[in-house]
């Protein structure tokens, strides 16, 4: 049975708590008073519900600030968490050019909005790569050696086994982070879970009325086939053993577990996937030219940077000319124009057109051959070679000066 106003109830619970009780925690008279007194006194006296099935509710929540005394958890703290599953980004997708913050502003968001600076176990965070598997990430078989007998067992991934933390607790946030998710598919990775993230798909676990609340251990797949008891409508899907004849097991999708990707743009691949489209918040990130930047001629620079390369690819018919835009953040740090951290910085805007994009130099020429006359830069900029190799004159000289040992050397080994 679900309670839908369970959020409110317990807001009020912990405002009328507060109001009655000023200055004293809950841990204060607990151990005191029975649950049947502290409902009496504190919700049906101020008259915030008065139904059998609000002081069922409420009791069953008091036995669980019981058991987690020892953890000085009370009322306020799970409010807060109530609050923080409540933020409304369930599963979100941050893409864009690489060095444009993405995975900083998810790590404001698990350390302000989710409270979790202080809960890492709480944060998954996988980085995607050709070589990532559903069995890495979901299930697998294990190989192992018993009595020199080869075995094969079944194994959690990764995924799997945050799942089931975050079915034990449920006013608790969990983060699941993948980053750079377009050098893989993530049907492929996570299928079942893309069906399940659905907001309407959902296990709203947090707001169950039930005595399972109340225990303290269960078999994992022993609490969910009471959660689907208990939810209305439960949306799971069956998992299959992989080794054993048992019965599949079943999987859920609760509410307390947000999933946060990043994403760089690619060429050869769809940044995201059609049906990834309809379940996720997609949010474009560009370059910033504001905030964090230790010089504002930097600042201005890159900005000017990249409405040069902007208007470049517009003129080559590009469909996505903002694939091009240079990130902020190697810029940053960078002190002046022209300083050894600025020419570092701009070899690798140069190495990504070069290597990475394989862009003809022809259609960059005239952006670096403006930029050198605007700023007075100290390249060349005739071809990719000569740009190149001045620029890594300027930042590796030392490194390139060891290329060929010199005369006195030669004659020294040689002796």
């Amino acid at each position: 049975m679900i309670y839908k106003d369970f959020y409110d109830l317990i807001r009020k619970t912990v405002t009328a708590f507060n109001a009655k009780y000023e200055g004293k925690s809950f841990n204060d008279f607990y151990e005191n008073t029975s649950l049947e007194n502290i409902y009496n006194d504190l919700v049906s006296n101020t008259g915030i519900v008065k139904d059998d099935e609000s002081k069922k509710t409420l009791i069953n929540f008091f036995s669980i600030l019981k058991r987690d005394i020892e953890k000085n958890k009370s009322f306020q703290f799970y409010k807060d968490k109530i609050d923080t599953i409540n933020y409304p980004l369930k599963n979100l997708l941050l893409k864009g050019v690489p060095g444009t913050g993405k995975s900083y502003i998810i790590n404001e968001i698990i350390k302000k909005d989710l409270e979790l600076k202080n809960k890492p176990e709480n944060v998954l965070r996988i980085n995607i790569h050709t070589a990532s598997s559903n069995a890495d990430l979901m299930q697998g078989i294990a190989i192992t050696t018993e009595l020199n007998q080869v075995a094969y067992k079944e194994k959690q991934g990764l995924i799997f086994e945050h799942i089931r933390k975050a079915c034990f607790s449920p006013y608790e946030p969990f983060v699941l982070v993948l980053e750079e998710i377009q050098e893989n598919s993530l049907n492929e990775l996570i299928g079942d879970l893309i069906y399940l993230c659905e907001d309407k798909k959902r296990a709203k676990i947090q707001e169950l009325n039930s005595s399972i609340f109340t225990q303290d251990e269960y078999e994992y797949q022993k609490l969910i086939e009471l959660y689907l008891e208990n939810l209305d409508n439960p949306h799971f899907v069956e998992i299959p053993n992989l080794v054993s004849n048992g019965e599949n097991r079943k999987l859920i999708m609760p509410d307390n577990l947000f999933i946060f990707c990043t994403s760089n743009y690619r060429d050869d691949k769809k940044v995201i996937e059609d049906n990834l489209l309809r379940r996720f918040d997609v949010i474009e990130v560009y370059p910033q030219y504001k905030d964090g930047f230790v010089s504002d001629d930097v600042s201005e620079f890159l900005d000017d940077l990249n409405n040069k390369i902007h208007t470049i690819f517009e003129k080559q018919h590009e469909t996505h000319p903002d694939r091009f835009l240079i990130g902020h953040a190697n810029w940053l740090d960078v002190e002046k124009i022209g300083d050894d951290k600025f020419y570092k910085s701009l070899l690798k805007v140069v190495v990504e057109f070069k290597e990475i994009r394989e862009v003809d130099y022809k259609i960059i020429a005239k952006l670096f051959e403006d930029l050198k006359t605007k700023y007075k830069l100290e390249i060349e900029y005739g071809d990719y070679k000569s740009l190149v190799n001045s620029l890594q004159k300027k930042v590796y000289s030392d490194i390139l000066n060891r290329n060929e040992p010199k005369q006195d050397e030669q004659s020294s080994s040689q002796e």
